[in-house]
């Protein structure tokens, strides 16, 4: 199969590497210094999945050289950062006819539905659950892996997506087609809105916030938000109800994750944009459509915000809405 990986950050050159590795034909699309050390020096992949390369992955910082080197795919894999995904889908405009589908590797609430609204029968979602981490220009590391990427077609996509988990699995990435796809991404969500907000504030890993009752009562509190909002959307999550999601969170989700430190978190340090919006920030917006109260996503939204702004060296009070 040929794969486009666009957005070729750390879980991009991931999944890119480890299908170039598998026998199929990769192009890793991205920006700054790590496309450009892939492109001249290729692409090394170190962690708990072992050591690799460096790998002679075709690399490239604009659609127009990779189509002037000839390279036609048949499946783009979505990496960008959620507030990127509507430009990227609009710069992907002129290579869409000959795809079979865009696969959005995402987090975050909204992203399959704006692949979809731009390219109708071509959406595809993926839950990633796998952490990735870029040490170095061109050198990536595999952190953790709480369970498979999963993948499956948005309503009315495309067919064949079960060939493409099988490609991934047979290239080592462990995965496996799921039909109710946007449930699970939706759990994926509700994981990141537990933690990942919650972690860059109080500058600590997951484990920690699991571990002491004081987070845990503010993570009751978001889960049983984020439920709330589900069901006015008539949304069906993987677990039943808050409190047994709960009980699954403590667990199977967070022992395998004690560690981690969000990308959120990293974001913040590196003064970059955050993907607050379409986490707490698209509860709280989907809550205030439908009339349900989300003051606990509501806040931390808020607060991510301000460090946001205050990154920027933006006035909060001149920028608030």
């Amino acid at each position: 199969m040929r794969f486009l990986v666009m957005g070729a950050g750390s879980i991009g050159s991931v999944v890119g590497g480890f299908l170039h590795m598998g026998g199929h034909d990769v192009f890793l699309l991205g920006m700054g210094l790590h496309i450009d050390a892939i492109a001249s020096s290729g692409l090394s992949i170190t962690g708990i999945w072992g050591e690799h390369g460096p790998l002679e992955v075709p690399a490239a910082s604009s659609l127009g050289e990779m189509l002037e080197r000839g390279f036609e795919p048949e499946w783009t894999l979505l990496s960008v950062k959620s507030y990127d995904t509507e430009q990227a889908m609009s710069d992907l405009a002129d290579v869409l006819g000959g795809q079979d589908g865009v696969i959005s590797l995402q987090n975050g609430l909204g992203n399959v539905e704006a692949i979809a609204a731009a390219a109708p029968g071509k959406a595809v979602g993926g839950r990633v659950i796998f952490g990735a981490r870029t040490l170095e220009p061109g050198r990536v590391e595999v952190t953790v892996c709480a369970d498979d990427v999963l993948l499956g077609p948005a309503p009315g996509g495309p067919s064949g997506v079960e060939e493409v988990a099988a490609a991934f699995a047979d290239s080592q990435i462990p995965c496996r087609f799921e039909e109710r796809i946007l449930t699970y991404i939706w759990d994926k969500v509700l994981y990141n809105v537990c933690l990942n907000a919650l972690a860059t504030l109080l500058r600590t890993n997951y484990g920690s916030l699991g571990d002491n009752p004081e987070t845990w009562a503010a993570m009751e509190t978001l889960v049983s938000e984020f439920y709330a909002v589900a069901a006015s959307r008539d949304v069906e999550l993987v677990s039943a109800d808050p409190a047994t999601y709960l009980d699954r969170f403590r667990d199977e989700l967070l022992p395998p994750t004690r560690e981690h430190r969000s990308s959120m978190q990293e974001d913040i340090e590196q003064r970059r944009r955050t993907e607050i919006e379409a986490l707490n920030g698209a509860v709280w917006k989907m809550g205030a459509e439908r009339g349900v109260p989300t003051p606990a996503n509501e806040l931390l939204t808020r607060m991510i915000r301000f460090l946001e702004l205050h990154n920027a060296g933006l006035n909060p009070m001149r920028n608030a809405s």
